[in-house]
């Protein structure tokens, strides 16, 4: 089991998301497709609560609409620079930025919008066989120009 600090996407991105990672779904078979939420992780961490001051990051966050392969993952990017700042202040890092789509190396573009609205969270994954089971264990809402 591990905890990971991430950025939940705002509700009308998740359902664009969903329906992405649907028709990859329905296209390879790859149960990855369905294993977690859509999310940007930011890094590992053993904290249990979000009491880290952070700023949040510069908004809106442009999120690139064709999918990248790298570290096993497929995601949709984000410039990693923008993600730097938030990162320090958390002391966490991750292989690769951006909205978690699945396990296989596949194409996909979609015109997605900019982030305008995000939320800090830890959250909890665990993989057991072929089974990943997630859950948020705390999450703030970021607000643009302030820290939380």
């Amino acid at each position: 089991m591990s905890t990971y600090y991430a950025l939940l996407l705002p509700q009308h991105m998740r359902l664009k998301i969903q329906e992405v990672r649907r028709a990859l779904f329905f296209a390879s078979g790859d149960s990855s497709f369905r294993a977690q939420e859509s999310w940007i992780l930011l890094g590992k961490t053993e904290d249990t609560t979000l009491s880290k001051q952070v700023t949040c990051p510069p908004m809106p966050l442009t999120v690139q609409g064709t999918t990248v392969y790298s570290e096993n993952t497929l995601f949709f990017p984000v410039e990693q620079h923008e993600l730097d700042k938030i990162r320090g202040e958390l002391g966490v890092s991750h292989p690769y930025s951006g909205i978690y789509l699945g396990k296989v190396k596949m194409e996909a573009a979609v015109q997605l919008p900019p982030l305008t609205n995000l939320r800090l969270a830890l959250v909890e994954i665990q993989k057991r066989g072929d089974i990943t089971l997630w859950r948020t264990l705390a999450e703030k809402r970021l607000q643009k120009d302030k820290a939380l």
